[in-house]
């Protein structure tokens, strides 16, 4: 529930705000993917910490 809710928040926030044609939906895609990748790392570790 938490990485899926958290990949679609990003996902259309960078979608969503992306500007300058095509090279600007690169360029936002490459940013979501940066911003989900730190995203699972961090609530990975969040969810471990209270978990165990």
């Amino acid at each position: 529930m938490v990485f899926g809710t958290g990949l679609s928040v990003l996902g259309c926030y960078y979608g969503f705000n992306a500007s300058g044609g095509a090279e600007g939906v690169g360029r936002a895609a490459i940013k979501a993917y940066v911003a989900s990748s730190v995203f699972i790392l961090l609530s990975d570790f969040i969810v471990a910490y209270i978990a165990f």
